[in-house]
């Protein structure tokens, strides 16, 4: 259907095993990102080896510095030995084409990362309950990256599905076009149907940009619901934190 960035990761269950077994036949059709949560040099090459055999490929197309959480994850990962090394050496090799970062949990780490070295990607939060929190993704990381010419791949469009609120996000077109009308270059969203997938494809090809009027309008609907929207954010911490919610919604259950 026209698809081509697909996003994986080692902690992500048996994702790369099962994007292994089927990229089988058309690797090069396709640009494949994982990513790496250690923070040393070593343990990121020795994650990386195992990926690419789960992958059943000898090369990604982006390898990314996996979900900063702090700023001594910053300095762990920039320093001597750290990760960074890692992703510059076989970005250098080859194995690597593009490298990236990527955080849930808090801007300014994003940011200072642009800072310490030019990424290509990076990948955040873009969804309109995150204008309602201090500081927001899209006023802090996706300027920096646009004034560093730093690709921005846009994830928690629905937040699991906690984005959606029978008094706020009713559609999928809604937080689908909403990320897509920023300064940002593809989102990745999840699916658990087909049908939702066809749904996702269908808003994007017939993307048009959404009118700065609409954009504060659902920012506004949204503000109310910002802890679901927002629950993986540091402010209300982290992961965990969805325990608390209600169950996430999806568009045919609201």
């Amino acid at each position: 259907m026209g698809v081509n960035y697909f996003d994986t990761s080692p902690i992500y269950n048996s994702s790369e095993e099962y994007c292994g077994k089927a990229m089988v036949g058309w690797r090069d059709k396709i640009f494949l990102a994982s990513k790496t949560d250690k923070r040393d040099r070593d343990g990121s090459l020795r994650e990386l080896e195992k990926s690419l055999k789960r992958l059943k490929t000898d090369y990604l197309d982006l390898w990314q510095i996996h979900h900063l959480d702090t700023m001594d994850e910053v300095n762990q990962t920039t320093r001597k030995s750290g990760a960074l090394e890692a992703l510059i050496e076989m970005k250098e090799q080859g194995v690597i084409k593009h490298i990236g970062v990527t955080s849930h949990s808090h801007p300014p780490l994003l940011v200072e990362m642009m800072k310490r070295h030019p990424f290509d990607t990076v990948l955040c939060p873009v969804n309109p309950g995150d204008m309602a929190m201090d500081p927001p993704f899209i006023k802090t990381v996706l300027k920096e990256a646009k004034k560093r010419n730093v690709g921005v791949v846009g994830m928690k469009v629905f937040a699991q599905g906690f984005l959606f609120h029978p008094k706020g996000v009713t559609t999928a077109w809604e937080p689908i076009t909403y990320a897509l009308s920023q300064d940002i270059s593809t989102i990745v969203v999840g699916i658990d149907t087909i049908a939702q997938l066809e749904e996702n494809i269908a808003i994007a090809k017939n993307f048009t940009t959404m009118d700065k009027k609409i954009q504060r309008e659902l920012e506004e609907k949204t503000k109310p619901h910002k802890r679901r929207a927002c629950f993986f954010r540091r402010a209300y911490g982290g992961y965990d934190s969805k325990e608390e919610l209600d169950p996430p919604y999806t568009v045919n259950n609201l």
